[in-house]
């Protein structure tokens, strides 16, 4: 009896990309390890450790992955007349009778070839590597495996070609033997349902409600704003993250306000043009109240990430944490489709957007705008955990998940502690403009000078200060009563104390460095640098005054008024 020798092609990985890949890998991740021995800038610190170490660990987890195809020297496709063998994914070799179809993904960078399983065989085999220990909604169905054709040896339009041939050798031959091919017994099994009609309304009314309260931004900033730019105190004041803030004076709703506050036009431009391309992904998939939900608690989960991470002097703000999760869930989501190109357009679309925004590689934007890495990170891991809820809810025969109403009481209560805050940011507002210091620097002086007056007659210690701060205020606003309401504030002081010498240097009665000679403590001597600071600065002698400001915010301890006047003046005279 003649015995046919079963026709057999085996495809070794190509061992100079698979190792020109790992190396980027590993570079990559040593990078990311790098990150927090860089040396800070100055409002641009890097992540710490506890972020970029995870991040270059699971890089590294690649890279060697990768390099362990080569070092095994086992093929990475093997094809004959008995089936298909993929290494990557399971240690048997597949029937042909169990294929559904074999397809093939290709684009400028990509090139994947797509086999679809029987899914009542794909349940049976053993998946190799970190696939067999991730959790089974991760795993999707487990009918469709991608192999790269770029990592293989060979031409990829031949190797699919002898693939596709393969198939077609084995249907004509159990058709011709009377045989039953698997994949025609589960043709009742349906595949999920969906629609990607209409229009991503709601991402389009959040993009309109973020440009709205950024307008808002603008014209209610309690400084004002430069290049359509809102300072920091603006962002602080109208919800922005602050870790003080938040633990010491209990003010949780900025871990909502915060996601809705954007630091530039550039910040707020490429969040809304993300937010578009998430909708145009995900909205129409999963319907707009779950799109809502997961954009909300991601957005709490970013805050989260922004509040632990990040050093506590910084602000931050932005819907970057919402709109990360919703790549996340992107992703997430692809995994409710077992086959067709659907699932592999959503994971494409996602990681182009999702993998940037997670590597802590650039530190800020042109415009010195710091790139919050750890509330991307937060809204990612809060986005995957919702989507995970998201698959168990989300029945094959239903074009959306189910418990809707649920996910829209999650957005409402959202929706609700944003509007709520409103009353609490009028308040913070009128606070913060009713400083006089507040008023002195944005160039309020008859108003400053006003509310210096009063802040002296409650506060009987810190009055000579302030006395003093109003002198400076009527003198920057030309105010004839200035030194006339000075002398009338000399003549309540003890002569022999501190601060009358000061009193003495703007009535003309004692020279700088006289002033200087009479400070006797480190306290008095970093008053003293700011005062005769502030002399020179009224005369137009800005050299010197510099000089004197830089001085006393190093000798000034943060708590002093003059240490905060020092900083202020200072980036007045840069301005100017």
């Amino acid at each position: 009896m003649d015995v046919k020798v079963p026709q057999k092609i085996e495809f070794a990985y190509d061992k100079g990309r698979t190792l020109w890949l790992s190396f980027l890998v590993t570079v990559i991740a040593a990078a990311v390890a790098g990150g927090p021995f860089l040396p800070d800038r100055p409002g641009h610190p890097h992540l710490n450790a506890a972020v970029c170490w995870p991040f270059a660990f699971l890089i590294v987890l690649l890279a060697a992955s990768l390099l362990l195809k080569i070092f095994k020297g086992k093929p990475g496709l093997i094809i004959s007349q008995a089936g298909i063998h993929m290494e990557s994914y399971f240690d048997e070799t597949i029937p042909w009778r169990a294929v559904r179809g074999v397809r093939r993904y290709h684009r400028r960078n990509v090139d994947l070839m797509n086999v679809d399983l029987d899914p009542m065989v794909a349940r049976t085999l053993s998946r190799r590597g970190l696939m067999g220990w991730m959790p089974r909604p991760l795993r999707g169905r487990e009918d469709t495996a991608a192999v790269s054709l770029k990592l293989l040896h060979g031409d990829p339009d031949w190797i699919y070609d002898q693939c596709l041939e393969f198939l077609a050798k084995d249907r004509e031959q159990t058709l011709t033997t009377g045989g039953l091919i698997l994949a025609d017994q589960n043709e009742v099994s349906a595949d999920p349902v969906f629609n990607l009609k209409g229009h991503p309304i709601f991402s389009y009314v959040l993009i309109a409600i973020l440009i709205a309260i950024y307008i808002g931004e603008l014209n209610f900033g309690v400084v004002p704003a430069k290049d359509y730019t809102p300072s920091t105190q603006t962002l602080l004041v109208l919800g922005g993250i602050f870790r003080e803030r938040i633990l010491s004076y209990g003010e949780w709703w900025r871990l909502v306000t915060a996601a809705m506050l954007h630091g530039s036009v550039i910040h707020l431009t490429f969040n809304c043009l993300a937010l578009w391309r998430a909708g145009i992904l995900l909205e129409r998939l999963i319907g707009w109240r779950w799109f809502a939900a997961i954009f909300c608690i991601s957005a709490l989960g970013g805050s989260v990430g922004s509040l632990l991470m990040n050093p506590a002097n910084m602000v931050g703000v932005g819907a970057s944490g919402g709109i990360i999760g919703l790549f996340a869930a992107v992703i997430v989501a692809s995994f409710h489709f077992p086959s067709g190109p659907l699932p592999q357009l959503l994971r494409i679309g996602a990681i182009q957007i999702l993998v940037p925004s997670l590597l802590p590689i650039v530190g800020h934007t042109a415009d010195g705008v710091h790139i919050d890495y750890a509330a991307h990170l937060g809204g990612a891991v809060a986005g995957v955990a919702v989507s995970l809820v998201l698959l168990k809810a989300w029945p094959n025969t239903q074009i959306h998940p189910r418990f809707g109403v649920a996910a829209l009481i999650g957005g409402i209560a959202f929706a609700a502690v944003a509007a709520g805050s409103i009353w609490r940011i009028g308040e913070l507002r009128v606070s913060y403009l009713a400083n006089p210091f507040v008023q002195y620097f944005q160039g309020q002086y008859q108003k400053a000078g006003e509310d210096f007056a009063e802040k002296a007659k409650l506060d009987e210690h810190a009055a000579p200060y302030y006395y003093l701060w109003r002198f400076i205020a009527q003198s920057r606003g030309n105010d004839d009563r200035a030194e006339a309401d000075l002398r009338t504030a000399a003549s309540n002081l003890d002569q022999a104390k501190w601060p009358y010498p000061v009193y003495e240097l703007f009535l003309g009665q004692l020279t700088p460095s006289e002033v200087s000679a009479k400070a006797t403590t480190g306290d008095s001597l970093c008053e003293a640098m700011f005062y005769i600071g502030e002399w020179h600065n009224l005369r137009k002698e800005t050299d010197d005054a510099r000089e004197k400001f830089s001085a006393a915010l190093s000798l000034c301890p943060t708590t002093f008024m003059e240490y905060d006047g020092a900083g202020g003046e200072l980036l007045r005279l840069h301005a100017r």
